[in-house]
């Protein structure tokens, strides 16, 4: 009777481990790798002001528009947004899809822009 005990409970321990293995989470790429997704010059187009702008985005992360870098700092990064909040509180959202960025919100305008990647 012990070693039937001994033997279902080896069978539910393997069992478990083997569920346990399918339910575990894929890795997450590291920072760095995450950063290179956002990393390039993106295009997109004000309607309010009828004019375009540049998305600069460097390998540090620092952002730019139009040549002129915004204060602040990036304060969340993961494989769907990178969040970056300004020197006056407000966040500037960018938003991946297919690991590429396709659109950015302003929270100062509460304005949503889609964005392109600028030709190379």
């Amino acid at each position: 009777m012990i070693k039937k005990l001994i033997s279902f409970g080896q069978k539910l321990i393997s069992h478990k481990w083997d569920w346990s293995k399918l339910k575990q989470q894929p890795k997450t790429p590291q920072q760095t790798d995450l950063a290179k997704l956002y990393v390039g010059s993106w295009l997109f187009y004000d309607a309010k002001q009828a004019r375009k702008h540049q998305l600069q985005i460097s390998d540090d992360l620092a952002i730019s528009i139009d040549d002129h870098p915004l204060a602040g700092s990036v304060i969340a990064l993961t494989s769907q947004q990178l969040l970056f909040l300004d020197q006056y509180g407000y966040q500037l959202k960018i938003t991946l899809a297919y690991q590429q960025p396709y659109e950015i919100y302003d929270e100062a305008d509460h304005r949503t822009y889609p964005i392109k990647q600028k030709n190379k």
